[in-house]
């Protein structure tokens, strides 16, 4: 049975693995996910780092309340239950969000940030132009939801975000969508009534204050603000490196994870060398 994190109405499972003095990276799932979409850079980095991964509130095995709560202070509460003081933080999507949002508010906590198809807490979208496609899927996924038809929307969402809006089923690999659909099928976060309360300085107005060695992370096939909101890291964060994947889209660990986990190996060995 997994440990848990208790944080203002919720319980978070969490799992912890590796070498008790190894430096610790802490993994925080996408939105289409849970904790699982981690399953092969858990299992390899526990080899000699300590790694922790947790579901986010709503998300798979972490049920919680329907009260305001604060992604953040869930976050530092798994780090506080897990016994650890700093981590890298390898964020995915609106868990990179966290992420960035944690290394401003409690830098004595986080040493390193990875964000992989994030954006900064604030950011607006008002200028950003996107496509067709995108737009009709945007409408689907919002038909979908009205009419509470999880399958549809589980079908939808896969697209948008795992192929990304300019790829289909015949460009990718079988085994990716059939676990891209798994890990959406098992987030079962439809119905959680949770409030999450944004940050109260957001970061896009503070990336200059970022002060650890940062990734960023970017699909080629990600959606359009992603892969602008990458743009806008790379340019406000000082010194973050890019690490691009030009066929992946918003999930390259999961569609490419050998290939991820070896590259993301690479870049904690260069930042502790």
């Amino acid at each position: 049975m997994s440990p848990v994190a208790h944080a203002s109405g919720a319980a978070l499972a969490f799992d912890v693995a590796g070498p008790d003095d190894a430096p610790v990276v802490l993994f925080v799932h996408a939105g289409v996910a849970t904790r699982a979409m981690w399953d092969p850079q858990f299992d390899d980095l526990a080899r000699d780092y300590r790694v922790i991964r947790y579901d986010t509130r709503g998300y798979g095995d972490s049920p919680g309340d329907a009260n305001p709560y604060s992604e953040v202070e869930d976050l530092v509460a798994v780090l506080d239950a897990a016994g650890v003081e700093r981590a890298t933080v390898v964020g995915a999507s609106r868990g990179g969000g966290f992420a960035l949002d944690a290394a401003l508010a409690h830098p004595d906590r986080v040493s390193g940030l990875v964000l992989i198809g994030a954006a900064p807490s604030g950011m607006s979208d008002d200028d950003i132009v996107y496509t067709e496609s995108e737009r009709e899927l945007e409408r689907a996924m919002a038909a979908a939801e009205a009419a509470e038809d999880v399958d549809t929307l589980v079908r939808i969402e896969v697209q948008l975000w795992d192929l990304g809006p300019d790829r289909d089923v015949d460009d990718v690999d079988p085994a990716f969508v059939e676990r891209a659909i798994e890990l959406n099928v098992g987030a079962a976060h439809w119905d959680f009534a949770g409030t999450p309360v944004p940050a109260e300085h957001p970061a896009i107005d503070r990336l200059g204050e970022v002060a650890v060695p940062t990734l960023v992370v970017i699909g080629d096939h990600d959606v359009t603000d992603c892969r602008v909101a990458a743009d806008v890291l790379l340019a406000g964060i000082p010194d973050a490196e890019e690490l691009r994947f030009p066929d992946a889209a918003h999930l390259p660990s999961v569609e490419h994870p050998e290939r991820f986990t070896a590259q993301l190996r690479d870049w904690l060995a260069r930042r502790s060398a």
